[in-house]
């Protein structure tokens, strides 16, 4: 055998062991979930929309209000629970907000309640919460594609970034000591990796480099096409087009990768479909828009078009009933993550994509 051959023999077993362990990694994660979510032999599943007999759509997986929920043991956190600004720390879901989920399958919730950003290891079974934890109100967080996290703090006025382990690694959105956002709410990541930041009171975008420097801001107060009023959201499609919750015209703005605008959908009522106050936006792997509305207590499913095509949820507490939605989130699976609010909880879906 050639020393050619033995490298090229060599580097395809070293290959196929990273192949595997890669493959072990992500069913490890998916099975996790499921096992978490799996219910006993002859009991009855959970509620799906739409109802029979129309071919479900979307399933209720379960909800996590506390490290319980996922099999973690929460009683260590709660004896060393200190005092953080005048509150004592709590091992469940107070206020739920923001959400995201990295690689490795871990669910993040912002809890400005609490001034938290909760961890829930499904795979590891394990809980714990971003620190040092410098935050006055944190409500959005993103994972970057280096798995970065970054939170922003309404109060505070600034986006932290921590790295994949949890340590704090920077302060974004300040210049001179002095912050660049009126108030920064909802985050998402660009497919160039650079960060898009809601700046809700001033009524605009603005795009940073995951190093904080600024590329650019689009947006104004305003009822105009590609202008805002008290934005809440943002999410960015596979191709680039970025979609924006413009709260307070009661809508959803559809834009290109440059800011400019390409449409919209939504008008203000009490209907089916309508907007009173939406806050949160995803997409799922077949481009559908869900947008938590918080007044109506739905999540509602879109076509790119506007076309409305589901509603899910009610008011309640039940599985599938909320209060005050607040955010929605949706990962590589097509899992549908909702932070109800009100209900100290943050309830997950399944897509179902046939």
């Amino acid at each position: 055998m050639t020393r050619e051959n033995s490298v090229l023999r060599r580097d395809a077993r070293r290959w196929r062991v990273r192949t595997a362990v890669a493959a072990a990694a992500i069913l490890s994660v998916a099975g996790a979930w499921f096992g978490l979510m799996a219910r006993p032999a002859g009991a009855p599943q959970g509620p799906v929309w739409p109802q029979p007999p129309d071919p479900a759509r979307v399933r209720f997986l379960t909800s996590i209000g506390t490290p319980h929920d996922i099999g973690a043991d929460g009683s260590w956190f709660a004896r060393a629970a200190g005092v953080l600004v005048g509150r004592k720390r709590q091992p469940s879901l107070l206020r739920p907000r923001g959400l995201a989920t990295d690689a490795g399958g871990r669910l993040l919730v912002a809890d400005p309640d609490q001034r938290m950003v909760h961890v829930l290891d499904v795979s590891g079974r394990k809980y714990s919460y971003l620190e040092p934890a410098p935050f006055l109100s944190p409500v959005a967080i993103a994972v970057g594609s280096d798995q970065s996290i970054y939170v922003s703090d309404s109060g505070r006025r600034r986006i932290f970034r921590y790295r994949p382990d949890g340590r704090l690694r920077s302060t974004l959105g300040v210049i001179n000591g002095e912050p660049v956002f009126a108030r920064p709410t909802g985050l998402a990541v660009m497919p160039s990796g650079d960060l898009l930041v809601v700046d809700t009171v001033a009524c605009r975008i603005v795009e940073m480099s995951p190093d904080g420097v600024i590329r650019r801001t689009f947006g104004r107060r305003g009822a105009e096409p590609g202008e805002f009023n008290y934005p809440t959201d943002v999410t960015v499609a596979r191709d680039g087009r970025i979609f924006v919750v413009d709260s307070m015209n009661a809508r959803v703005q559809i834009l290109d990768a440059d800011g400019g605008p390409l449409g919209e959908f939504g008008r203000r009522g009490n209907g089916t479909g309508d907007f009173d106050k939406p806050k949160g936006v995803a997409l799922d792997s077949d481009g559908h828009v869900y947008v938590a509305e918080a007044m109506h207590d739905v999540v509602q499913i879109f076509d790119t078009d506007g076309r409305l095509l589901l509603v899910l949820g009610r008011s309640g507490s039940a599985p599938g009933e909320f209060s005050l939605p607040s955010a929605v989130h949706i990962d590589a699976s097509n899992r549908i993550f909702v932070a109800d609010s009100l209900n100290g909880r943050v309830q997950v879906f399944q897509y179902l994509d046939r």
